[in-house]
């Protein structure tokens, strides 16, 4: 009788120990907070990486192609030699708010308020940058356009750009209207964001080679528990 009641005893014992420690697997509300912004941190970063090589290696090619066009319109009215030098300035403005990218975007994830992370982690394969995106949106093109028009009024390029952009709605379908560093703001926002959601998928599909013990362990759980 008392080794089957040393058998319970053990086997509860067991069993108690092992329920505990599959708790202790499953993330704090904090740790599934950290995740997530090491997630939107890394594919913020090699999204930046990315944009930056492409400003460094030549500042116009990642210019909006409406850039290009709206300029260009003024280049048949003999503005040519301006043209060429506002769109070369516009490029070294975009460049240098390229090089800042980081610090704007580490703020903007420190700032942003993420109510259920653990939905988050389960949700679609840029859920992240969704959630970012929606809450820092407006904030980071205010930064971006502020950046830029300080850079801009360096240079003449806001001088010919409404000159450029009525020419341009004269003829275009998509009209193009506000201040150049809005528009150069808006469209760096929204590139920076499609890109971060392409390098946010790369990282659900490998999360372990971020080398987090916090992403590993909040990835591991969820995943589990799809």
């Amino acid at each position: 009788m008392k080794n089957i009641f040393a058998v319970l005893l053990a086997s509860c014992l067991l069993f108690s120990c092992s329920t505990a420690a599959g708790l202790l697997l499953k993330p704090s509300t904090l740790e599934t907070v950290m995740a997530v912004k090491e997630v939107m941190n890394s594919s913020s970063f090699k999204a930046i990486k990315t944009i930056q090589k492409l400003a460094s290696d030549d500042p116009t090619s990642a210019l909006p192609k409406e850039v290009g066009m709206v300029l260009g319109a003024l280049k048949t009215l003999g503005y040519g030699d301006q043209i060429d030098a506002t769109t070369l300035a516009i490029g070294r403005a975009s460049k240098v708010v390229a090089e800042e990218s980081t610090g704007i975007m580490k703020d903007a994830i420190s700032e942003v308020s993420i109510k259920d992370a653990a939905s988050i982690v389960v949700g679609g394969e840029s859920a992240a940058t969704g959630v970012l995106k929606q809450a820092m949106y407006g904030t980071v093109k205010k930064r971006y356009s502020d950046r830029l028009d300080a850079e801009l009024g360096k240079t003449e390029a806001k001088k010919y750009w409404p000159i450029a952009a009525t020419a341009y709605n004269i003829f275009a379908k998509n009209k193009i209207d506000g201040k150049l560093s809005d528009f150069l703001a808006e469209r760096a926002v929204d590139g920076m964001f499609l890109t971060m959601g392409k390098e946010e998928k790369a990282i659900r599909s490998d999360y372990k080679s971020l080398g987090k013990s916090v992403v590993t362990k909040v990835w591991d759980y969820y995943s589990k528990k799809k």
